[in-house]
């Protein structure tokens, strides 16, 4: 064979060898590509799994978080009510405590006046009473007038001077006098109806309690006819206690500042 062509087969197996080698080395190559690729594949495939699975997670503590967060807003509304009821149960209670205390010190002065005039209500000539929040000494009449009439008898100008002695003591009381009748239609010619000798005895109470030692602005005459009764008129029993004088002790309430002082205090 030829020299230049044993050459040409030597440089011809030379370079298959090469190709192959380099073939093989392209197909291993390819191979561990494809490998990394699967693995990367994988390996993303895990990676969206976890993130998908950190999601629902996630969205889980939103939800959870929300929830909490209503609940919370939930229970600071409830507390508030509830912090709202008690200022209101406390301010109740309060009122109540300083009713009680009122309604003590009425019972105190009660007793007081009572026990003052002890004597007068033992001997029959008065009763004392509470009536609408108001304390009464009450005289019935067939002890001061006669009937009909509006005339202190003897004995009734000494049980309103009896009665004054304890009236005068309360320095800073003042009182309605107030006249009461049956419903008897009057027969004393001097008055025209109830109201007129009603009104007729007051006056006099009012006058003797004056002669007696009260001060006139302590005082204030009512006639009420037979508008106010205590008992019904339809015995004998009821009228008589219908017929009465009653001393009503007012009330002592708060001084309500004028107009001017309010508007003085709104800058006005």
């Amino acid at each position: 064979m030829p020299p230049v062509l044993v050459a040409a087969v030597i440089l011809l197996g030379v370079l298959t060898g090469g190709l192959g080698y380099f073939a093989f080395h392209l197909w291993s190559e390819g191979n561990r590509v494809g490998e990394a690729f699967e693995s990367t594949e994988r390996e993303l495939a895990q990676l969206r799994a976890q993130e998908a699975k950190r999601g629902v997670e996630v969205s889980t503590l939103e939800r959870v978080t929300k929830e909490k967060d209503a609940r919370v807003a939930e229970l600071e509304d409830k507390l508030k009510s509830l912090e709202a009821e008690l200022g209101a149960a406390q301010a109740r209670l309060d009122e109540l405590d300083a009713e009680r205390a009122e309604i003590a010190d009425k019972l105190a002065e009660f007793r007081k006046i009572t026990e003052q005039f002890r004597k007068m209500i033992d001997s029959g000539k008065l009763e004392i009473t509470f009536r609408r929040g108001r304390m009464i000494v009450q005289l019935p009449a067939q002890v001061l007038f006669p009937s009909g009439s509006a005339d202190l008898t003897d004995e009734g100008a000494e049980a309103i001077r009896d009665v004054a002695k304890i009236l005068r003591g309360m320095r800073d009381q003042h009182f309605i006098v107030g006249g009461h009748t049956d419903s008897i239609p009057v027969s004393n010619e001097r008055f025209r109806n109830n109201w007129e000798l009603s009104a007729a005895r007051a006056v006099n109470v009012t006058e003797a309690l004056i002669k007696a030692g009260l001060k006139p602005a302590q005082l204030v005459a009512a006639g009420y006819a037979e508008f106010d009764p205590v008992a019904k008129n339809n015995s004998e029993a009821g009228r008589q206690k219908n017929r009465r004088i009653e001393i009503i002790l007012e009330p002592k309430l708060r001084e309500i500042p004028d107009l001017e002082s309010l508007e003085r205090a709104a800058g006005r």
